[in-house]
């Protein structure tokens, strides 16, 4: 948006603030907006992303995230992400946790078992990953 006089030549910060103007005063737009508006507005649309306040923080160069806190405002639609994420695990776990009884109950009366991994992969992510068993009866 604001070119140097060469690919090689850096910016000058008083010749990016003349652009600035040049281009605030084209569009219009008013005197409170500054370069720095722009990047308030990009962290800001990562914090509504998802991004975490880290991942702000190494995106950023902020010292700490206690900085870049400021861009992560929790919305409706975030919090409610947050809670599909986590009923999404504790179903996981639990399914997991049952089958892990299943097959001790199963051992335990006399059954032989054998233990599969099996990787459940979401938006090419492997997310969780749960044993399951399958037996084979023994005896009477």
């Amino acid at each position: 948006m604001f070119p140097a006089d060469s690919p090689d030549a850096l910016i000058l910060g008083t010749s990016l603030d003349h652009q600035h103007y040049d281009v605030r005063d084209n569009l219009k737009l008013s005197k409170d907006f500054v370069v720095h508006s722009l990047r308030h507005t990009m962290l800001t649309r990562l914090g509504e992303g998802g991004a975490e306040a880290f991942t702000i923080m190494r995106i950023a160069g902020h010292s700490s995230a206690t900085v870049s806190r400021r861009y992560v405002h929790p919305t409706p639609e975030g919090m409610e992400r947050a809670f599909d994420r986590l009923k999404e695990l504790n179903a996981a776990k639990f399914e997991r946790a049952e089958a892990e009884a299943k097959a001790e109950t199963a051992v335990a009366n006399g059954a032989q078992g054998v233990a599969k991994e099996m990787v459940n992969v979401e938006n090419g992510r492997s997310r969780e990953s749960a044993q399951v068993f399958e037996f084979k009866r023994t005896g009477p």
